[in-house]
């Protein structure tokens, strides 16, 4: 067996000739497995190690021994056999800072406790003692020449806890990787240590119940679609532990240059490091390495991070104080939420009274990469719950806990779409987050808005009457080489064509509408913009492409004009972008998309001295009719 891991890099077990094995002081440490509880106190509070590095033999040795009373345990990530939480009764008390799996059963049950607490606050908690430790059990490799243990894939909370617990017990195992960065542990910190070489536990045999497939393939792809668009080339990722955010990291194949900061290493995201996705090459801090609290995965991911100098361990609390992670430019946080309301207050770890995971780093996360030079704080979820219910609500169910608030929140990413909220009223923030719910939910959504005065009374919702056209949006470059996105108009869009209108000048609002105005009524920007997708039109085009800073610099639509039953398109391209081939690009999208709607004829009632229009219908080679009369030509396009 030991040929076998040597072969793969590893050689923790050859230390053993060189080091602790002749020394004195180590020696007199060493424990039989059997003899761990007898160095425990009753009444003890414990620290664990998560997921591969939970001491797993130490924890079933100590309830083998019926002597141990009133210990407490407290863990955070913790799969494989947990024999002590049948115990709960008369021998140990659970603590989690993650409700989650088997753990999160017994929470639910009341037979453990959560706490909701940021990752990286967990530290002050140990030092303040306001979370007790008298016993830290650690999974180390053995010693190195200078007396040094890695805590291998486990550094999380890890250290914190070493220096906070009055006894510190190491198991120690051969198989254990060697990992690079913050977390070597000196031989002398540790009082007492046992030897077990067993296999490190893979994520799925520490989960083997767990359904990672948490979003249907269709949902998936819609919002990998809609957070990939989110993602620069060069981005440093944070993500969460969520297991549907996991789901979208393969979805990044194709993005390049890539910078990893973040919690925990999953064998998705080494997929992603070993083809070049993730390199480390444009990040401004820690530049080519991969920063990590702790890994799970395969057995390939454990040779990888052994002795990996690419791949730097440090604790929660340093990967994830706000300023650390705020220094780091184009920082992209993606976290999944459970529900969100039209407020934009995000549920991370709870729904009503059930306690689902933790809050992790989420709030951190989120506060960081708003700091961010070029950072995008982004909460994803699916519109519907696996029961069916919107996870898009009015207002949180009662007894919710709202882990990212209101005013931190800026991206929230659904299947159909995103709703960019930082700085946005809450009039703005109700038309965005409806906008991204599961359309079967949108009414019900707008009339609790306008019933509580969240909105307006008078707003239509015409555009949820019908499915909003996403196959129509699509980026397009200028003949100035500018990158412009065009997409259906939106109800949310109401303010951006106010700002529109009022960048025009007096001559195109003339054109356009055949007479002087010096401001749209409110009445009639929401007709414009909330509008019925299954009988009338409107596209406009967003610069810059990004979602949070953007505005209108052109709009074509057409409008079913019922006495004749021939919709009427009209374009508007902003002064300052004209010449650059938009107000052509419009119209034949306009055309496309009109055929597509098996529209026959449209009709346009252009100025005779709107030279620049006249030519667009002109020379687009859309077959035509026109008529003069007044100044006025009316144009009949033949579309069959």
């Amino acid at each position: 067996m030991n040929n076998f891991w040597r072969f793969f890099g590893f050689s923790n077990a050859l230390n053993k000739k060189s080091w602790y094995a002749k020394d004195h002081a180590w020696l007199t440490k060493r424990l039989e497995l059997s003899e761990v509880a007898e160095k425990v106190p009753n009444g003890s509070y414990i620290t664990i190690g998560s997921t591969s590095a939970t001491t797993h033999a130490i924890l079933a040795a100590m309830v083998e021994n019926k002597s141990l009373q009133d210990i407490n345990i407290l863990q955070f990530i913790v799969g494989g056999e947990q024999p002590y939480l049948e115990h709960h009764a008369s021998r140990f008390r659970v603590t989690t800072n993650f409700s989650f799996d088997k753990v999160g059963k017994k929470v639910s049950q009341g037979l453990a406790d959560y706490v909701p607490v940021s990752a990286s606050r967990v530290r002050r908690l140990f030092e303040e003692q306001l979370i007790a430790v008298d016993v830290a059990l650690v999974k180390v490799t053995h010693p190195n020449k200078q007396g040094f243990c890695s805590l291998g894939m486990g550094v999380d909370f890890t250290m914190e806890a070493v220096k906070a617990a009055t006894i510190v017990i190491a198991e120690v195992c051969e198989f254990m990787p060697w990992t690079e960065g913050k977390s070597l542990i000196h031989a002398d910190k540790i009082d007492w240590w046992v030897e077990h070489n067993a296999p490190l536990l893979t994520a799925d045999e520490l989960f083997p119940n767990l359904n990672r497939a948490i979003l249907p393939a269709n949902v998936l792809a819609k919002i990998a679609e809609n957070v990939l668009f989110e993602i620069p080339d060069g981005a440093t990722l944070k993500i969460d532990l969520n297991l549907a955010v996991n789901q979208i990291v393969p979805f990044l194949k194709d993005k390049k240059d890539l910078g990893l900061h973040t919690d925990l290493l999953t064998d998705e995201l080494l997929v992603l490091i070993k083809s070049g996705v993730i390199n480390n090459s444009r990040k401004n801090v820690d530049h080519g390495k991969s920063v990590v609290a702790h890994a799970s995965g395969s057995k390939e991911l454990f040779r990888y991070i052994h002795k990996n100098k690419t791949i730097d361990f440090r604790s929660l609390y340093q990967l994830n104080r706000v300023d650390c992670i705020a220094q780091h430019d184009n920082l992209i946080a993606i976290f999944g939420g459970l529900k969100v309301d039209l407020s934009g207050q995000v549920a991370v770890d709870s729904v009503g009274s059930r306690f689902y995971s933790g809050v992790g780093s989420a709030d951190d996360s989120i506060r960081g990469a708003a700091n961010s030079k070029g950072g995008k704080p982004i909460i994803m979820l699916p519109a519907m719950s696996v029961k069916g219910n919107s996870n898009i609500v009015f207002a949180l169910p009662e007894g919710t806990g709202v882990s990212i608030t209101r005013f931190d929140v800026h991206y929230v990413i659904t299947e159909y779409g995103t709703a960019f909220l930082f700085g946005k009223s809450i009039r703005k923030r109700c038309l965005a987050i409806i906008d991204i719910a599961h359309p079967d939910c949108r009414r019900n959504l707008l009339e609790q808005a306008k019933n509580s005065f969240y909105i307006h009374s008078e707003q239509s919702g015409d555009s949820y009457k019908s499915a909003y056209p996403k196959k129509w949006e699509c980026t397009h470059s200028t003949t100035l080489d500018k990158e412009v996105f065009v997409r259906p108009i939106k109800a949310l869009d109401e303010d951006h064509l106010r700002d529109f209108f009022h960048k025009l000048t007096d001559q195109n609002v003339y054109m356009r509408y055949f007479t002087q105005m010096h401001s749209l009524p409110q009445k009639v920007l929401k007709r414009f913009s909330d509008i019925d997708y299954s009988k009338d039109m409107a596209l406009v085009v967003i610069y810059p492409t990004q979602t949070a800073q953007n505005e209108i610099v052109g709009v074509g639509q057409w409008i079913l004009d019922e006495n004749d039953n021939i919709p009427e398109i009209a374009l508007q391209i902003r002064d300052d972008w004209q010449g650059e081939g938009l107000g052509k690009f419009l119209f034949l999208r306009s055309i496309e998309m009109a055929k597509s709607y098996q529209i026959k004829n449209l009709k346009a009632d252009v100025l005779a001295d709107n030279v620049a229009m006249n030519a667009v219908f002109k020379n687009c080679l859309i077959p035509y009719k026109r008529k003069v009369e007044f100044g006025v030509n009316r144009y009949i396009f033949d579309l069959s």
